[in-house]
């Protein structure tokens, strides 16, 4: 699940970290309700947004919260904290290219994608050996739901910029650690992929 609404507005915020609004909160309780559970565990991103959540749902259902840097969003170097709209006005050239190409183009000082897809990898196979057989909610970001979303459909990484993970996204998924493969039992195709 993808955390709610942050402070700041329409800002890049990868690895800053900023609370959860009212509303955000909110957005994460709405996006439990469509997923089955129940879950032997919660795995959290270490950055507030997604913890604070996470802590206070293992305390609700008595479940045990591990965090995972793995599962943090990606780092947007000199865009952390940003406005989207700025960056995207004064430096459309990058934004375009990093969009079209993701492997070959990153914001100024951020994470490779190249990086970030395989901390994420690991992470989630790491976790699958760790946790064999058991069923874990993770709460994450949306840039780490739509590499998995990507790797699932068995996408190119220019095809992410195409998903719409909202905030309180929520899906269910399930990973074969033997091939490395990733199921999508929910939601449907047509909920997360943006058609103009």
């Amino acid at each position: 699940m993808r955390h709610g609404a942050c402070s700041g507005g329409s800002i890049f915020r990868g690895q800053i970290d900023v609370p959860l609004t009212d509303e955000g909160w909110k957005q994460m309780s709405r996006g439990l309700e469509v997923l089955p559970g129940p879950w032997d565990r919660i795995v959290t991103s270490p950055l507030h947004r997604c913890q604070a959540f996470a802590t206070q749902l293992g305390l609700d259902k008595k479940l045990p919260v591990s965090s995972s840097a793995g599962i943090r969003e990606i780092g947007f170097g000199e865009w952390e904290g940003q406005p989207v709209d700025k960056i995207w006005t004064e430096q459309q050239a990058l934004c375009d290219a990093w969009n079209r190409d993701p492997d070959k183009h990153s914001p100024p000082g951020g994470e490779p994608f190249t990086s970030f897809r395989s901390r994420v990898l690991l992470t989630i196979s790491d976790l699958s050996v760790r946790y064999t057989g058991k069923s874990l909610l993770l709460i994450t970001h949306g840039g780490v739901i739509k590499l998995m979303l990507t790797i699932a459909n068995g996408w190119s990484p220019s095809q992410m910029i195409s998903l719409q993970v909202g905030y309180g996204f929520a899906a269910s998924m399930e990973y074969d650690c033997t091939s490395k493969t990733f199921a999508i039992p929910y939601p449907e195709l047509s909920t997360y992929v943006y058609r103009p």
